[in-house]
């Protein structure tokens, strides 16, 4: 993606690669969560204003659930903030993809309200491509584009939740995961198909184990492996392939 020479046509190449599998993804997913707003009495503004300030499923399932029970504010801060905790090492992983690219970096606090799994993945799989001076514009092109979808989505799922039943609602919340499941298990780099491979094998006997703390200690073992391993394989960010 060396001919993306201008900022124009790195937004429109983002818009274009989101425009596709990942943004129909989010549109399902948040399709789902717009019922499942709805059946917990959330209002519409609600909804999708929730969307754009948590950005993050996991997060927006909490902050309904806490919601419907009449939680207290501070309970429900909490409960989005540890739900959505796995942002702060996506967050970390990704800034070195900007590293060298010409912003102020005060932006940046912008650019990590947008990440996303889908978001991440994709910056982190094909940003060595892209010209180090043009991945903030293709970034934010894909981003507002997958983040578009997942409003309409909400928008879609809250007017039709009478009609939609509570197990298509859930199933549609489980796409997103599932795709950025496929996108792990395509990786080449080991460090992160050992963490995938190991997270999965580990997934089933940790939440017969604990299924309070299942998923969070699975993510600690398989981040903390990886992490050990990776220098032991060189990453496509050690060197400065891609800059322009």
């Amino acid at each position: 993606m060396k001919e993306l020479t201008t900022n124009p046509r790195a937004v429109l190449a983002g818009i274009r690669n989101a425009f596709g599998l990942p943004a129909l993804l989010l549109f399902s997913a948040m399709t789902g969560f717009g019922s499942f707003a709805q059946e917990h009495g959330l209002s519409l503004y609600m909804s999708m204003l929730s969307t754009i300030l948590i950005w993050g499923l996991p997060g927006q399932v909490v902050h309904v659930e806490l919601y419907g029970m009449g939680a207290p504010l501070i309970a429900v801060v909490l409960g989005v903030a540890g739900a959505n905790a796995r942002f702060m090492p996506m967050t970390l992983s990704m800034m070195p993809v900007f590293d060298d690219s010409p912003h102020n970096r005060r932006w940046n606090y912008f650019l990590a309200q947008m990440i996303s799994i889908l978001t991440w993945s994709e910056m982190l799989n094909r940003g060595s491509k892209i010209r180090a001076d043009r991945r903030i514009a293709y970034f934010l092109g894909f981003s507002f584009t997958c983040m578009t979808a997942g409003i309409i989505g909400v928008l879609q799922g809250y007017i039709l939740f009478e009609s939609m039943p509570q197990t298509v609602s859930l199933c549609l919340v489980f796409l997103v995961p599932v795709y950025f499941g496929l996108i792990m298990s395509n990786t080449v780099h080991p460090p992160f198909l050992f963490a995938f491979v190991l997270g999965f094998i580990l997934g089933s006997p940790m939440h017969l184990l604990t299924p309070e703390w299942g998923l969070v200690l699975i993510g600690l073992v398989s981040g903390t492996l990886a992490y050990l391993l990776r220098r032991r394989f060189p990453s496509p960010w050690n060197s400065k392939e891609g800059n322009g």
